[in-house]
């Protein structure tokens, strides 16, 4: 990973790749979303979507973004 910072909290330096939302994290963000992304992210991750032309992914049980996704098959990329 470069030097760049998360995507999310700006604070620590990006060591994970969000599969789907074409971003980078840090490890205490990307743990903190196990279950699904904290609301206080959605923002950002929306911004991301948006910039690279991707879908937002449906929620889980949870009522949150998951941590991962995938557009679907025949979504143009």
């Amino acid at each position: 990973m470069s030097d760049a910072l998360c995507s999310l909290c700006l604070g620590a330096p990006a060591e994970q790749k969000a599969p789907g939302y074409n971003i980078n994290v840090c490890g205490r963000c990307w743990n903190n979303a196990a279950a699904g992304w904290p609301t206080e992210f959605e923002k950002p991750l929306f911004d991301a979507l948006a910039k690279a032309g991707l879908l937002i992914p449906d929620r889980n049980e949870r009522g949150l973004l998951p941590r991962a996704y995938s557009p679907p098959e025949d979504y143009a990329l």
